[in-house]
């Protein structure tokens, strides 16, 4: 077995090797085991921090943003007669903003380790139409998802989370997630799914008919690139 999963990516990418394991043939998406715990609080922890700063630069380029630095540049010129005074209040702004979503991450980590991913077998596993999914190849965890029962006709896709260096194949493994989560849904016979974005307050519901279960995929997944 390889030391991590990224020297197990890597060499698959480099040698192409038909002995090495392949993500398309080996990958297996099973029921979460309690053995599974320390790694599924690991990659949860290493996936939301790698939130971090994306979420920040495309908070400072929106329009609110935008407007904000727009009216403090000119402020500090109107009245201070300063250029140099107005760049200050706008650097100013972006490190509030800055702060102010890393304290929301740490708090949403913090609730998330002390909440339901601190007892997964208890929040999860003890209800009938609830589950949780993990992907694993080469005998470690990558990715792991969560269905968790909102009422009798109503089911929350939510917590998936994917190994960070399989780069171009994470999109694949939050897919085959996502297909294997779903497909437990319409066994439950749910009527809706309300998918959670990861690392936002987000979601997305969709009623579980065939039409928009790819729909559903290809909106999900394309926040895992």
């Amino acid at each position: 077995m390889f030391n991590t999963e990224c020297e197990s990516a890597n060499l698959i990418s480099a040698t192409g090797s038909c002995h090495l394991p392949t993500l398309d043939r080996d990958l297996r998406v099973r029921r979460f085991q309690n053995a599974d715990t320390h790694r599924i609080h690991n990659l949860f922890l290493e996936e939301t921090r790698c939130l971090l700063w994306p979420m920040f630069v495309q908070t400072v380029r929106g329009p609110p943003a935008v407007l904000l630095h727009i009216v403090l540049l000119a402020l500090g010129v109107v009245f201070a007669r300063s250029f140099v005074f107005a760049l200050f209040g706008v650097v100013v702004a972006v490190s509030v903003i800055f702060v102010y979503i890393y304290r929301w991450f740490h708090q949403y980590l913090t609730t998330s380790l002390k909440g339901d991913l601190a007892n997964i077998t208890q929040h999860y596993l003890s209800k009938a139409k609830s589950n949780f999914l993990v992907a694993e190849f080469d005998n470690s965890i990558v990715g792991f998802i969560a269905v968790e029962e909102k009422s009798e006709h109503i089911a929350a896709v939510r917590r998936i989370s994917v190994e960070t260096c399989f780069q171009r194949k994470r999109k694949y493994i939050a897919s085959r997630l996502l297909q294997e989560a779903l497909k437990f849904c319409q066994k439950c016979d749910y009527d809706e799914v309300v998918v959670e974005i990861p690392g936002t307050n987000k979601t997305k519901t969709y009623r579980m008919d065939h039409s928009e279960i790819k729909i559903k995929t290809e909106v999900f997944v394309a926040r895992q690139g």
